[in-house]
C-alpha cells in the first residue's frame, strides 16, 4: 500500500520513476513483506526537513505557496506529515507485524515493530519545523497545534523507551533493544531532560571507552554488549551478524555520538572524532587501489560495503560544523 502523500524512498535516475520501498529498483515489483508493506516512515520527515531548511536559510517564503499539479508545497508537507501511523494520544509513530513499515532507512533489513523511537524523534523535529513553517506562512493556529504535538512526543519518548542504563530502546515490540543511534540523535536534538540527558551521554562515553560502541571512529547500531544473541546483533535481521546494519560500523551517526560523548567527556569525544578522521585519511578512495573510504559501513572482520558513500561524511560534517 502506498498512501496518499507518501514520499518515495528513492527515485530512479534513468526515468524518474519513484520507488517507495527499499530493497529494489524495480517500479513494478516494489513492495513486499521483506521490506515492509508500507513505505518507510522516515522519508516523510526528511522531506519536510529539506523544505524547512531551504525556506529558513534562504528566506524564500514564496516556495511554500508554490503549486505543482494544483497542490502547494505547504499542503504537501502537511499531507506527508500525516502518513506514518501514530498513536492518537501521544503522537508516537508505531507499526505492526502484519502491516509493517521500516522505521528508518538505515536499518531497512532489520524488523523493528511496536512504538518506534527513531521515527518518533524525527517526528518531534518535524513537528517543531512544521510549527515554524506555519508561522512563516501566517497560519498561527496550526503552528500552535504542531508545537503541542512536539511537546507530547518529547514527554512520551523517555516514558516509553528509556531503559535503566540510560539508553533509549529502539521500540516496544520486536528488536526492542538499546539503540545507539536513537540515543545519540535524541541528545543532539536536545529532547531529553537534564538528568536523562546526562545519563545517556555518560553511558555512551563509558561504552566507547570500554570498546562496546565504535571501531575506527565508526559506530554500531547496537552496543556489542547488547547483542540479541551470539548469532545476531538485532533480534530480527536479513543480514548476517557483523555485516551491514546487523553489527557493522557506520560513520553516519558519528557526529551525533561525538556530540553526546562531549557532554560527558570532551577528550573522549575528541579521540573518537580523531579516529574517524584518521580512518578517512588512511583509506581515502583518492589513493586508488583497494582504498574506498568513505565506506558505508565496515567491520574489523574484513567486511566493507559501498565505497565513496557520502552520508558517512555529510552527516558528521553537519554536526562538527555546527559546533565550530
Amino acid at each position: 500500500m502506498i498512501p496518499y502523500g507518501a514520499i518515495a524512498d528513492h527515485i530512479r535516475i534513468d526515468d524518474g520513476l519513484p520507488i517507495y520501498f527499499p530493497g529494489t529498483y524495480s517500479y513494478a515489483d516494489q513492495g513486499n513483506k521483506m521490506f515492509g508493506m508500507y513505505p518507510p516512515y522516515d522519508d516523510q520527515y526528511f522531506f519536510l526537513h529539506m523544505a524547512w531548511y531551504y525556506s529558513t536559510t534562504t528566506s524564500d517564503i514564496k516556495i511554500l505557496k508554490k503549486e505543482i499539479n494544483n497542490i502547494s508545497l505547504i499542503d504537501r508537507l502537511e499531507t506527508a506529515y500525516k502518513v506514518p501511523p501514530s498513536r492518537p494520544d501521544n503522537h508516537i509513530v508505531f507499526t505492526t507485524d502484519d502491516f509493517r513499515g521500516v522505521d528508518f532507512g538505515f536499518r531497512d533489513v532489520i524488523t523493528i515493530t511496536g512504538d518506534l523511537c527513531f521515527t518518533s524523534i524525527l517526528k518531534y523535529r518535524a513537528s517543531v519545523e512544521m510549527a515554524e513553517l506555519m508561522e512563516i506562512a501566517g497560519n498561527l493556529s496550526n503552528a500552535v497545534k504542531y508545537r503541542e504535538i512536539a511537546e507530547k512526543i518529547k514527554l512520551a519518548l523517555p516514558r516509553l523507551f528509556l531503559d535503566q542504563s540510560g539508553m533509549l530502546l529502539a521500540s516496544t515490540g520486536k528488536s526492542n533493544q538499546p539503540d545507539v543511534w536513537s540515543t545519540g540523535l535524541a541528545v543532539y536534538l536536545n529532547i531529553l531532560e537534564e538528568t536523562d540527558n546526562e545519563k545517556a551521554c555518560r553511558v555512551l562515553a563509558d561504552s566507547y571507552e570500554k570498546g562496546y560502541l565504535a571501531f575506527n571512529g565508526n559506530i554500531r547500531h547496537v552496543l556489542t554488549r547488547d547483542d540479541f544473541s551470539d548469532s545476531t546483533a538485532w533480534e530480527s535481521s536479513l543480514a548476517k551478524k557483523n555485516t551491514y546494519q546487523n553489527g557493522a560500523y557506520w560513520g553516519t551517526p558519528t557526529g551525533w555520538i561525538c556530540y553526546a560523548i562531549s557532554k560527558a567527556d570532551l577528550k573522549l569525544a575528541q579521540k573518537l572524532a580523531g579516529e574517524y578522521i584518521d580512518d578517512l585519511k588512511k583509506n581515502d578512495f583518492r589513493k586508488g587501489g583497494e582504498n574506498g573510504a568513505p565506506y558505508e559501513c565496515f567491520h574489523p572482520s574484513g567486511f566493507k560495503q559501498n565505497p565513496v558513500y557520502m552520508t558517512t561524511v555529510t552527516c558528521p560534517y553537519i554536526v562538527f560544523k555546527s559546533l565550530r
